[in-house]
Order: C-alpha cells, then sequence, then structure tokens
C-alpha cells in the first residue's frame, strides 16, 4: 500500500511538473540538435520512467507483446509496448510507454525508429506525456527515409483537450550499418478552434482541429476497455467531404460526421449487408457502430485517437 501510495505521488508530482513546464520552452522552440548522435557517438537506447505495472485491467489491455527482436529489446528495457507498429519499406516505428494516468492515458512514452531491425534513435529528445506541450499527436510516413511527426503545442491558456498549435517535425533516415536518424525542420501552425462542421469555412489558411485526425488510417485497437487481439476495425475521416468511413469488421460503412474543437458527432452511418462469419465478429462489428454513433468528443493522447461517449472512453484506435 505504501508503495502505491508513493508511486501515485510521483506521477502526480511529474504530471504537476509538467504542467508548470507548459509554459516554458521546450525543444521545440530550440535549434535542432542530433540528440540520437550526440557528440558523434551511436545512438543509445534510452530507458523508460520508473513505473508500477498497471493494475487496471483497462489500462493493461492497452499494452501488447512484442513481435520482433527489436520489440524485445524495448520490453526487456523496461518498456510496454502500445499502438500499433507503422511501417514502411524497411522502416519502422515502434510506440512504448512507461506508464498511465488515472484514463489510462500515456504517460513517459516515446517513439523508436528501426531500419532493417537497426535501432536509429527516437522522434523526441525527451519522453512525453500526454495532453502536454510536445506530446505526439500524429505520424505520416512519406518514404523510407522521411517522415514527418505533429506535435501538440499547448499555450498556458489551452485547455486539456484543445492544443492551440500543432509543430510539424521533418526527419531524415540515412540507411547504413548503424542507421542515423536526425530531425532537419520545425513548422509551427497554428490550429483554427472554431466551428468546422460541414458548409463551414476557416477565415484563413490555418489549420482546424478536423486535420489532427483526417487524411490517416486509424485502427481499433481498444473497445469498451477490451483490447482486441483478432479482427480490428478501421476509422477514415475525409476533411473535405465531412464523411467517414471505415472496414466495421464483415462490412464497410460510411456516414457524416462534424467536428468543433474536440466535441465529435459521427451520423447517418451506413453499412452493407454482409453476413459475419462467427457470432462473435458479428457482436464485435454491431458494439462498434454503436459506440462510434454515441461519440460525442475525441482526443489525441500518444499517437492514439480516443473516442468518448456521454458515458465515458469507449473506442480506442492506433495509426495504421
Amino acid at each position: 500500500m505504501i508503495c502505491k501510495s508513493l508511486t501515485a505521488a510521483l506521477i502526480s508530482l511529474m504530471l504537476c511538473s509538467a504542467a508548470s513546464a507548459q509554459t516554458s520552452k521546450i525543444w521545440l522552440d530550440q535549434p535542432l540538435t542530433n540528440w540520437n548522435r550526440p557528440e558523434g557517438n551511436l545512438p543509445s537506447l534510452p530507458s523508460p520512467l520508473a513505473r508500477e505495472r498497471p493494475t487496471d485491467n483497462r489500462c493493461a489491455a492497452q499494452i501488447r507483446p512484442p513481435a520482433s527482436p527489436a520489440e524485445t529489446a524495448l520490453v526487456r528495457r523496461g518498456w510496454r509496448l502500445y499502438g500499433a507498429t507503422q511501417s514502411y519499406g524497411l522502416t519502422t516505428v515502434v510506440t512504448a510507454l512507461s506508464g498511465f494516468d488515472g484514463m489510462c492515458r500515456p504517460l513517459g512514452f516515446q517513439a523508436f525508429v528501426y531500419w532493417e531491425g537497426r535501432y536509429a534513435g527516437t522522434l523526441s529528445p525527451t519522453l512525453m506525456n500526454s495532453r502536454i506541450d510536445g506530446a505526439m499527436v500524429a505520424l505520416r510516413l512519406v518514404s523510407e527515409t522521411n517522415f514527418v511527426l505533429d506535435f501538440a503545442r499547448y499555450a498556458a491558456t489551452d485547455p486539456l483537450c484543445c492544443p492551440s498549435k500543432l509543430a510539424s517535425v521533418s526527419y531524415a533516415l540515412v540507411r547504413d550499418d548503424v542507421p542515423s536518424l536526425t530531425a532537419t525542420r520545425v513548422d509551427t501552425a497554428v490550429m483554427c478552434q472554431g466551428n468546422t462542421s460541414e458548409g463551414s469555412q476557416a477565415s484563413d489558411s490555418r489549420p482546424s482541429s478536423v486535420a489532427l485526425i483526417a487524411s490517416k488510417r486509424w485502427t481499433l485497437a481498444e473497445i469498451a476497455g477490451q483490447r482486441l487481439r483478432e479482427s480490428q476495425p478501421t476509422l477514415e475521416f475525409d476533411a473535405q467531404a465531412r464523411r467517414v468511413s471505415g472496414d466495421s469488421g464483415c462490412n464497410r460503412f460510411s456516414g457524416s460526421f462534424e467536428v468543433n474543437g474536440s466535441t465529435l458527432k459521427l451520423s447517418q452511418l451506413v453499412s452493407t449487408r454482409r453476413a459475419c462469419l462467427s457470432a462473435k465478429a458479428s457482436q464485435l462489428e454491431a458494439n462498434f457502430l454503436r459506440l462510434l454513433e454515441a461519440t460525442t468528443r475525441f482526443e489525441l493522447a500518444g499517437g492514439q485517437l480516443r473516442l468518448y461517449s456521454d458515458k465515458g472512453l469507449t473506442l480506442v484506435f492506433s495509426q495504421q
């Protein structure tokens, strides 16, 4: 009991410290450095923050087993794997965390890059926390050697749901016996927090909150607190047409959506009528579509898309 209390206190202290640092400059405000090869040294695999293993099954369900030697090395180091592995050719990006907050959002997380199974480095020089300035939002693999990672940028007055800026960091990977990973540039844009429902137009070229979730394919990782290990429905948003579509497990579906800041409403969902091969798959599909229609808001935390209804967290997606 004492150990659990101390652990909770340390997590709380870390979050308070991170929140106070939200008004301070972080690495995204400084000139870029090659943190993966400081002073020319080879990249070194960092350690996670010390965390007690989660006792809440809702949180533990997000952790997945290693599926490669590289992931096994991360687990042996003390990391806990979560989210889908993303790949382009021989380049692979793996996300891992140190622990969770009270809402099962990732804490002390990092994104690790490998080429041909060889460690290249991390996408951030520091560990990240959900809903804190500098947290990873979404990754775009442009090619095997070039990709972009979006980071949330919070101002002191921003609500935790909605960062007012988005920093997009570009990276270059040099393929070699020991691959080299460097950040090459940072582009920061102000987020438009106004109404972005269908038919409305932003008054300028600033990205809206829908830009955070659109033009990406999201794969369902957790439904109603249960981690999926087999069938994995998908979800995609078309920002221009304000349409949502995906695979519900047995059928394709589509519909419309409205977004305003962090609020999200999916409506007029229609689906094909193909029969599922099993009762379990049929039940999963029905629950998935029902929870989609019950969605009231969304949140991006640690590279995950999290959908909420009036009753709380319902669906967790990883970027594919």
